[in-house]
């Protein structure tokens, strides 16, 4: 379940509280934590914060708000079928016949532009399928 909370650290001198992060809680109510997304759009929302803050300022409140994309679904499956077959991205670059930074790059959750080709060829090498899906969106 989906709820909202308070968020405080101490950042370069800096007391710092964003309010309104969306986290999970369990059905009891106990605070399971921060996804991915969140974690990068608070420590690039309170990195901006610090660096434009007045120089007589000490305490930051702010309201959170998403700034980072959200990590790339198809990356995501790549690194997880990497794991399951126990491969690593030189090993799949080397049967690719592609360089190492290459395979780096596709498993990027930044990355947004695999093509139906790459999917393939790695599938192949995975011994794996590609399954499409088109899933309704969450909303939030």
């Amino acid at each position: 379940m989906q709820q909202f909370t308070t968020y405080q650290t101490q950042q370069r001198g800096f007391s710092v509280t964003v309010f309104g992060v969306p986290t999970t809680f369990s059905a009891d109510g106990e605070e399971l934590g921060f996804d991915l997304k969140v974690m990068r759009d608070l420590d690039l929302l309170i990195a901006r914060a610090v660096e434009a803050a007045a120089p007589n300022v000490q305490v930051l409140e702010l309201q959170y708000l998403p700034l980072a994309p959200a990590p790339d679904p198809v990356s995501l499956e790549l690194r997880r079928a990497l794991r399951l077959r126990q491969m690593s991205g030189a090993q799949v670059a080397q049967q690719l016949g592609v360089t190492p930074p290459v395979v780096s790059r596709w498993l990027s959750p930044d990355y947004h532009a695999h093509g139906m080709e790459t999917l393939r060829r790695m599938a192949e090498v995975l011994e794996m399928d590609v399954e499409v899906r088109l899933v309704p969106k969450c909303s939030a």
